[in-house]
């Protein structure tokens, strides 16, 4: 990756179906430069080399599993971890597309104590050093932060709820910087800490990538119901079972295909039923098709 080509990036205010983001204009709020909520129904554009002046990024990742690389590292960031790059620290996507999933991200502008969430001086002096003393940039802080990150997203924006907003941020800021203090998740695999009936789960899926793989069974396995087992898979790997099995069957077959396996083969052997379902669940990760994708590494070889 060339990080050299890194630019400085700025987000505008935008507003969908899927994505809204929300700036000073709409915030109010002194020091929160951008505020912003993503649903990825497919894959998306990669975000190349970039960095944010003088602003922390703080990106919870509430569905599904992204790839994000920093000058030093690279790292598998999945559904209930937040993933936190420091003022002008330069990041991005490693070319990889953004798979199918969600997130709630915003920046904290930490050039001006005086300008800070509300905070006095002395307080927004407190937290910045709270910040700074961070280490890591992948943490998983529970799902009590993720509730004040969604509440506070839920009220920003909205006129006469700027002060609620700061008290949610600034709850799940002291929040998460306690927990940094006292652990930060590796660079590596989507792999978490999962209780032992879930592990035998993940595992199941994992040596049963080549087929059919029914909620069903899994269920049956860990001795719950389809319902129970979907809660407590989603809470503890990050993101829901079907997601999973998914991004896991597209990963492989990324190596079948690289290793000369035709596109129906590797649908068929991967239990997809037809090439072209398989097409959209590969666009879905891949944000390309699977043909787009063999050309793709045939042209970069």
């Amino acid at each position: 990756m060339e990080m050299e080509k890194a630019e400085e990036s700025v987000d505008r205010s935008f507003s969908s179906r899927y994505r809204t983001i929300y700036t000073w204009p709409e915030l109010g709020i002194p020091g929160l430069r951008m505020f912003g909520k993503h649903t990825m129904n497919q894959a998306c554009a990669p975000l190349s080399p970039h960095f944010h002046r003088n602003a922390y990024e703080f990106t919870f990742v509430t569905e599904g599993a992204i790839h994000f690389t920093t000058r030093e590292q690279e790292y598998e960031v999945s559904g209930n971890d937040v993933f936190v790059t420091r003022p002008d620290e330069v990041h991005s996507t490693n070319f990889r597309p953004l798979p199918a999933g969600e997130i709630i991200w915003f920046q904290l502008d930490v050039s001006d104590p005086d300008r800070f969430l509300f905070l006095s001086r002395e307080a927004a002096k407190e937290l910045m050093d709270e910040l700074s003393g961070m280490r890591g940039c992948v943490f998983r802080p529970g799902s009590h932060v993720f509730q004040d990150i969604r509440r506070a997203f839920s009220l920003a924006g909205t006129p006469g709820r700027c002060h609620l907003v700061c008290s949610h941020l600034t709850v799940a800021l002291y929040e998460l910087a306690a927990f940094a203090g006292r652990q930060a998740l590796l660079p590596g695999s989507l792999t978490r800490t999962l209780s032992p009936d879930m592990e035998k789960a993940a595992a199941h899926i994992q040596s049963h990538l080549a087929g059919e793989l029914s909620l069903e069974e899994l269920a049956a396995l860990c001795g719950l119901s389809v319902s129970q087992f979907k809660q407590k898979f989603r809470a503890q790997a990050g993101m829901a079972p079907r997601h999973y099995i998914n991004y896991h069957k597209i990963q492989l077959a990324k190596k079948m295909l690289a290793r000369g396996a035709s596109v129906t083969d590797t649908a068929m052997e991967l239990g997809f039923g037809s090439s072209s379902y398989f097409t959209v669940v590969f666009r879905r990760y891949s944000a390309c098709t699977p043909s787009e994708y063999l050309r793709r590494l045939s042209s970069s070889s």
